[in-house]
């Protein structure tokens, strides 16, 4: 096998799995560093037919992609963008080819196949990074290094809001879409594992819980009003082991409008909340300190920190595998809770026509934003359309 030394500057070499939905971002991405001299696109796997430009370098699965290509042409980096349910199977085959890894979150749809994952790679030699993008954004260290000093006083919960919109499109555009379950394995689909992740896992690493021993209990309360298996209106508080803050979340994609995700670390002395997709944050101190402060933030490109580390392994992963420990058991708890029940229909208005419809669920964006300010499920806020029975709470296995 071929690669390159350490601190080369050639152009990393990619092969990319999965060439639709997400894939299409990646693919413009690695336009992008290909014009910068980055990296190169050696080959490309996907069981459909992948854009007309890419008919040279499409195979029908990694092993005949690495037969196929020289020695020069082998590539150093795969990026799975596949459904959730083959993650742990290709990112598997790809470390035992000797291959670094960028794969889609949710790594893994299971907790216990987190620690095969991690096996693979540490038998391979290999690094894998995971594409939660609000981990490229230096606001969320910002905000998990005042917390973690106490720059903001005591900080007793971190909130996570998410208002976002989807279509009826949007989980009819794959047989995996908004799915719990698919052909006998788990796929994990849902606002709080899949459109909303990012949000979720950034909630953790600012309120400083990483590992599953950090976790004490996860709470969750799912609904949904989409006509999907998966939970699309949720809640979640995750406490941790010890005095340090909860993560509170209350996310939808059945808002009227989508507007930024964001996350707000809440301390007795101030307030930092941070728009994470727009790399921006207000932080206010007391009443004595003065207005809010609006800061701007820099993002690194995941792909290009995996390339630097790849190179160079004294280069810090940003969203390593090892990193996602405690998301992955807040997406255990969420799959290990009764399939979510729908909202009842008087509590929805669709508005749009066919796939492009939308469901709105009545006053979801103050139930978020109340569910949050109390740190309590929407059952006990006294919303019309929620279900006590509807509360689950997980603990983290024994050790």
């Amino acid at each position: 096998m071929t690669t390159a030394p350490s601190g080369s500057t050639d152009p990393a070499r990619i092969a990319l799995i999965g060439t639709h939905g997400f894939g299409a971002s990646h693919l413009r991405n690695l336009a992008r560093l290909e014009k910068e001299g980055v990296a190169r696109l050696v080959g490309v796997v996907d069981v459909t037919e992948p854009p007309a430009e890419l008919q040279a370098i499409h195979h029908r699965s990694l092993g005949e992609l690495l037969d196929a290509v020289s020695a020069g042409d082998r590539p150093e980096i795969v990026i799975i963008a596949t459904p959730i349910d083959t993650h742990v199977p290709l990112a598997t085959e790809a470390l035992a080819a000797g291959l670094d890894v960028y794969l889609e979150k949710p790594p893994v749809p299971a907790l216990e196949e987190l620690q095969q994952l991690e096996d693979a790679a540490r038998a391979a030699g290999c690094s894998v990074q995971v594409g939660f993008q609000a981990r490229g954004g230096a606001g969320v260290d910002l905000l998990a290094d005042e917390v973690a000093n106490g720059a903001l006083g005591q900080v007793d919960t971190v909130q996570v809001y998410g208002a976002w919109q989807r279509d009826r499109a949007y989980y009819r555009r794959s047989a995996w879409a908004g799915r719990r379950r698919l052909n006998g394995r788990r796929v994990a689909d849902g606002v709080a594992t899949n459109p909303l992740a990012h949000s979720v896992h950034a909630g953790l690493v600012i309120a400083g819980i990483h590992e599953v021993s950090d976790i004490r209990s996860v709470t969750t309360e799912l609904r949904r009003a989409h006509d999907i298996e998966a939970d699309d209106t949720t809640f979640l508080r995750i406490d941790p082991v010890g005095d340090g803050p909860a993560v509170v979340c209350a996310l939808t994609t059945a808002a009227p409008t989508q507007s930024p995700p964001w996350i707000e670390a809440v301390g007795t002395s101030g307030t930092h909340r941070l728009f994470y997709t727009d790399d921006v944050s207000r932080r206010t101190q007391s009443a004595a300190a003065g207005a809010a402060v609006k800061l701007t933030h820099q993002r690194l490109d995941l792909l290009e920190n995996l390339i630097a580390h790849v190179r160079d392994r004294s280069v810090g992963l940003l969203s390593s595998l090892e990193s996602t420990g405690a998301f992955s058991a807040v997406l255990e708890a969420i799959q290990s809770a009764p399939d979510p029940a729908p909202i009842p229909a008087e509590a929805v208005d669709w508005q749009g026509e066919g796939d492009a419809a939308h469901p709105v669920v009545e006053d979801i964006e103050e139930t978020l934003r109340r569910s949050l300010a109390e740190g309590r499920p929407f059952s006990e806020l006294g919303v019309s359309w929620a279900d006590e029975e509807a509360v689950q709470v997980w603990t983290p296995p024994a050790p």
